[in-house]
Order: structure tokens, then sequence, then C-alpha cells
């Protein structure tokens, strides 16, 4: 049997793999968005996780969903989090999001939800498709955890933060936020990265190379003083791309930086609900 066989026969066995309080569906039709509507109640839980098959990944990869506490369980709008590196989606939970979105509403911002999910390097490969996860996978995940399918907005850091700004050539978003985005100013310095299979690949992707498309919504641009490999083009893609905000302040490319500018992050792509 084929991988592609096997992996649509193994779809919604994949997608119903969820942990936490989450229970499996009782039923499940053919592909990986066939899923039936989880358990109602007064009030959803604020974080929720999933191990779920991604046909565009070609593997399972990790869904976690957070809500602000005390959010009702209707639908409420959805901003995408991408990971930067390897780190995967759970690092926003170790970065404490699920408080800093609390925190946010309570403070009076429009109630919403922050859905993070794996996507390796975000460039991926002919076995490996993360934006393909992005555009045919996440919105079922999304329905099925009772929210928006459609995001409002999306948010990332390193790899993640790229990936972000290569999401605004979608329409749809209302706002986009990129925390120290890995950004390459030729091809021999993207090469010696080791992310991208080819030239073409990293043409197709590199934001820099595609400022005009990053007008289509508006754009906030983070990015540590002390990240000698990123600031300087970060500050020309601000500049370039006409960035609504951008934040050049002491930090560097670490865990330390991200979660510090991680709520402005949130509140700025919570101000365009």
């Amino acid at each position: 049997m084929s991988r592609r066989l096997l992996l649509t026969a193994g779809a919604a066995l994949g997608a119903g793999l969820l942990t936490g309080c989450q229970r499996a569906p009782e039923q499940a039709g053919p592909g990986a968005n066939a899923l039936a509507a989880p358990p109602s109640s007064a009030e959803s839980q604020p974080v929720m996780t999933a191990r779920n098959l991604s046909t565009g990944r070609y593997r399972e990869v990790d869904v976690v969903i957070i809500r602000p506490e005390g959010a009702p369980p209707e639908p409420i709008p959805v901003c995408v989090a991408l990971h930067g590196g390897l780190a995967g989606a759970k690092v926003f939970l170790e970065y404490g999001l699920p408080r800093m979105l609390t925190d946010l509403v309570k403070a009076g911002t429009q109630p919403f939800a922050v859905a993070a999910v794996d996507g390796g390097n975000w460039v991926g490969n002919k076995d490996d498709d993360p934006q393909r996860m992005l555009d045919d996978d996440l919105p079922g995940w999304l329905s099925y955890h009772d929210l928006a399918s459609t995001p409002f907005a999306v948010l990332g850091f390193g790899e993640g933060g790229s990936a972000a700004l290569n999401q605004a050539k979608s329409p749809g978003f209302q706002a986009i936020a990129a925390i120290a985005p890995t950004l390459f100013s030729s091809w021999d310095s993207a090469s010696r990265a080791r992310i991208f299979t080819d030239q073409a690949q990293w043409e197709r992707t590199e934001p820099m190379r595609h400022t005009v498309e990053l007008t289509n919504a508006p754009l906030g641009l983070w990015c540590g003083t002390e990240d000698n490999a990123y600031i300087e083009l970060a500050r020309q893609l601000a500049q370039r791309a006409n960035a609504v905000k951008s934040s050049f302040t002491a930090g560097g490319h670490d865990d330390a930086y991200f979660k510090r500018v991680l709520p402005d992050a949130l509140k700025f792509v919570a101000g365009y609900l």
C-alpha cells in the first residue's frame, strides 16, 4: 500500500489522538478534518493539546490550543503561533503564553485563542509541506475545537517569524507579528544555514525578496539589538515593508528575548480584532 493511501486511511485516527480533556470522536469520516464536534461545556478549557496526523507534513504533529481563562465555549477568533527552529508547538506553553493571553483579555481585549502547530523549519521539502498543513489541515483542526476556522492573525519567532511573514502573501489576515525573523540577504548566506533545498526555494520564501507583498496586512516587527545575525536586516525589512510597529530593544536571538516581547506581539495582533 502506498504512503498516500496509508495517510488517507489513518488521517481520521491520527486527528483524533487527543490528550488532556479532549475525547476521541465517536465517528470519523475520510480525511484528517472529518471530525465529530467535541463536547461542549459552560467554559472551555484554557489549554488543550492534540497529536494529529498532518496530510501536508506526512507525519503526526503537536497541536496546542490556548484560550483565555473564562472564555465561553462558542467559536472565537484565532491567532496562529509559529515556533522557531525545532522548538515545537509546546514551546509557547513554556513561554507562559496562556497567562499572557488571559491577562490581555482581562485588561479589556476581545477574547481570542492562539493555536500553535509543529512546522519543522517551516520551509519543508517534497515530503514535508508545512504551508499545506496550514492551508488544508489547520482549518479542520480549529473547527473541531469550536474555533473560527480562518485565523485573523499570525505571529512567530525565528524561522516561525519568517513563516509568519510569508503568510502575508495569503489574503484574509488582519495582522502579522514577526519576532526576530530569520532573514538572509543573499543565497550565499542562506545556503550556509542549510535550511533550504535549493536557491529557488529560498527565493520563493525569503521575506526580504517579497517586501511589497508584506504590505497586504498590518505588520509588527521585533528584534533584539544584540541579535547580530538579523538586526540590520530586520531594520531594513521594517522600512521596506512599511511596518506599522517596529521595536528594536536590548536582547539577543534567544528564549529570553522571545518571551519578553511576546506579550507585546499578542497585544499588537489583538488591536486588529
